[in-house]
């Protein structure tokens, strides 16, 4: 799914790159010389921090004790968010290199929905009690969702 988002996001940046070099060359029989110039000697105001997001791709670090401590040093800094891919992936919680679980979703052997929040609320919980605030990307497909799903 994340491969998918990427190539489409690509295909969309490269037909954005060929529409301005179109509009570009449309443009440029009314082209001027601009001459700009910068004073970084002159302040101009305050410069607003807004780039204090931070992230992991595997969810379940986050409540063990070094994840704890970690999120702990980002909270102090004030401000801080945290990302982390896998929210929606299939699992019992334990933690893995690249691929997290969180078991939000299954199905039953009758193919009725069984929602489980419990492995996300700890990691929310985590995030919030070190003073992180969570950016939730819901993202990742759970297994029983997939119309293939294997290789997961």
């Amino acid at each position: 799914m994340f491969l998918v988002a990427c190539t489409f996001a690509s295909l969309l940046v490269q037909h954005s790159l060929a529409a301005a070099e179109n509009e570009a060359t449309k443009s440029a029989t009314n082209s001027f010389a601009v001459r700009i110039l910068v004073d970084a000697r002159k302040t101009r105001g305050e410069l607003k921090p807004i780039w204090r997001f931070f992230g992991a791709d595997e969810p379940n670090y986050a409540y063990m004790k070094h994840g704890q401590k970690l999120l702990g040093e980002l909270g102090e800094l004030g401000h801080a968010y945290f990302r982390t891919h896998n929210l929606l992936t299939s699992g019992d919680g334990t933690p893995a290199l690249k691929w997290g679980s969180t078991g939000a979703y299954r199905e039953d052997t009758h193919g009725n929905p069984i929602y489980d929040w419990t492995i996300l609320d700890r990691n929310f919980d985590t995030y919030l009690a070190r003073g992180v605030r969570p950016y939730a990307q819901i993202g990742f497909m759970p297994k029983d969702l997939s119309l293939k799903p294997e290789p997961y």
